[in-house]
């Protein structure tokens, strides 16, 4: 018997529809067109002048184990890490940025589904509650879910806002200071209201006016919004064209080359928060060496520790690190946004919707968000952006035939995601290996509000003119009479509609995913009713701040990115108003801290 390696390469099966042998002959038979080239991408940012930063990370430098001092050590990359970085270093103070994530220049992207899911997602795009009854999609990269979201670009809805002010004792939410900051971070991402529309969101568009619903145009924080602007649709597996305005090409560049330049380290696992008597002293952290193989010990010295691991790891650290937790809150309070699909099929004479083409979520209805008790816990309604891998995994299952059937008609099919601001809450737990673990059950009221929105977005998908509707309550697209022939159309919504109610939503039937996990560390003025203060900096442990989506006091009900951006800034301004008098003199050289 031959080695492996004499055998050779297995014969390649293409499908007949293939005309590129190197193509990927599913793609090919669905219409897919995939990413571009390498040398198309590098173009395309370079005509456009986006030029690229290339990051400098400390790991290059160490060998052995490690101690290093600074004035900040920032744990998380993402949108609250990568503010807060940013603002501390622009005030003078010896700033390093830890990140589990792998940091990855343009050039070793590819934009290919699996890589990006594998490469910037939280175990691989895989990560589950414990009842496996919600799949969870969350950063684990170089500028953290900036880097992989769809740059929808909300501001915190006034409900909410007012909502924090008066239950959980936060006035800056609603005298102008949060507002403020808000002004700042949007004017700094380049947030652009006039955007233009693909087809799966200008299907929204006609869909809700036929009916007299609620819709508006979503802010895109994207470089280029013009009808299909190169790599819009791939943002979430690697920017190469760099049309997206994540952290790492605004704050986490104002970090690096401020006067006072940030240094950032990848690979870097932080353990535990180190603390004193009460006040934080900096962190205990695994990180890969120079080899890129080798993992050693590093310690950071530092009388300010920033957590912005996001909602899934913050509280997880704080929980390894053995503050006393007097309130048991660490973890608690965890909010998801779930989120259902419908899908429809438009006929094979209407235009193409390519949902996989254009900039995502570039719409948003909010026709259902007062939800079911009329209390704003509803849910909105919005397009993504779906790719074959996690398009396939929200289609209905009868039979291999049928659901390929399915895949071959995905160029005419237009997507909703119905997003649910849950009341309801959950866990985050450590496991053995002082892991996050994720514990979380719907509730009554979020189902029924997640009912609502499959109910008018199977009414919006057959208003835009959809012949085929699919949810995850029927086991096969449902096939809808003409619109020539109202009144039989009209009755097989009604007996659809009917059917998702009668239905619901039973566990492990319906797909349920969330990519928003915010509350695991609750920001406000109580005590007792929370982990941080209002400054974000904890209750039991000076010097130690959160900064991120885990301090939100209640779930946003929008994209959570502006509003993690937003409390990010305010919180750096207090800890800069703090520390005005003890801005360090001339830094040392990395070398002389290495």
């Amino acid at each position: 018997m031959p080695p492996a390696a004499a055998l050779g390469p297995p014969p390649r099966r293409l499908n007949p529809n293939n005309v590129d042998a190197g193509a990927n002959s599913m793609w090919a038979a669905m219409g897919y067109q995939g990413p571009a080239t390498a040398d198309e991408a590098r173009a395309v940012a370079a005509a456009a002048g986006r030029d690229e930063h290339l990051f400098r990370m400390v790991n290059g430098e160490i060998s052995c184990d490690k101690v290093l001092s600074y004035d900040v050590v920032v744990v998380g990359s993402g949108c609250g890490g990568g503010v807060m970085a940013a603002e501390l270093a622009s005030a003078g103070k010896r700033v390093l940025v830890v990140e589990k994530g792998r940091y990855q220049t343009r050039a070793e992207m590819t934009g290919v589904e699996y890589d990006g899911l594998n490469n910037l997602f939280e175990q691989g795009g895989l990560g589950v509650s414990e009842d496996s009854s919600v799949a969870v999609l969350a950063g684990s990269t170089f500028g953290g879910g900036s880097a992989v979201n769809w740059a929808c670009s909300l501001r915190t809805p006034d409900r909410v806002k007012q909502e924090w002010a008066t239950e959980h004792g936060l006035a800056a939410f609603i005298d102008g200071t949060f507002d403020a900051s808000l002004d700042v971070v949007c004017e700094r991402v380049g947030v652009k209201n006039e955007v233009s529309h693909n087809r799966n969101n200008q299907m929204l568009v006609e869909g809700c006016k036929s009916l007299g619903y609620h819709i508006e145009t979503a802010p895109q924080g994207l470089a280029d919004v013009t009808p299909d602007a190169p790599g819009a649709n791939f943002v979430s597996f690697g920017d190469r064209h760099a049309i997206k305005r994540s952290a790492a090409v605004t704050w986490l560049v104002d970090a690096a080359t401020a006067a006072t330049p940030a240094h950032f380290a990848d690979r870097c696992y932080v353990e535990r928060v180190l603390h004193d008597g009460g006040r934080a002293v900096g962190v205990n952290a695994r990180i890969v060496g120079a080899d890129g193989i080798s993992e050693y010990s590093l310690t950071v010295r530092a009388p300010t520790v920033v957590v912005s691991c996001g909602s899934l790891h913050s509280p997880a650290l704080l929980l390894r690190s053995g503050l006393p937790n007097r309130n048991r809150l660490i973890g608690k309070n965890l909010h998801l946004h779930p989120v259902v699909v419908v899908s429809g099929i438009v006929p094979k004479d209407a235009p193409d919707v390519d949902v996989w083409r254009g900039a995502a979520m570039t719409t948003v209805s909010n026709v259902v968000a007062d939800g079911p008790q009329r209390d704003y816990y509803g849910a909105r309604l919005e397009c993504p952006l779906t790719h074959p891998g996690l398009m396939s995994s929200l289609m209905p299952w009868s039979g291999a035939a049928k659901f390929k059937e399915i895949l071959l008609q995905c160029r005419r099919m237009m997507t909703i995601v119905v997003l649910s601001r849950d009341k309801c809450s959950g866990e985050i737990r450590i496991d053995k290996d002082g892991l996050p673990r994720i514990y979380y059950t719907m509730d009554d009221p979020a189902v029924k509000s997640l009912l609502e929105g499959v109910d008018k977005s199977v009414r919006i998908i057959a208003a835009a003119g959809a012949e085929k509707i699919i949810t995850g309550q029927a086991l096969e697209p449902v096939q809808l009479p003409p619109p020539s022939d109202k009144a039989a159309r009209a009755s097989a919504v009604e007996s659809l509609v009917a059917d998702v109610w009668k239905v619901g939503l039973p566990r492990g039937t319906v797909p349920v995913f969330s990519a928003h996990q915010m509350g695991s560390c609750r920001m406000g003025s109580d005590p007792q009713r929370s982990v941080v203060k209002p400054s974000c900096e904890s209750w039991e442990c000076s010097g130690l701040y959160v900064a991120d989506a885990s301090t939100f006091p209640t779930p946003s009900g929008t994209n959570p990115m502006i509003t993690t951006y937003g409390i990010a800034h305010m919180a750096a301004q207090g800890i800069k108003r703090l520390a005005a008098s003890s801005v360090s003199s001339d830094p040392p050289t990395l070398a002389s801290r290495l």
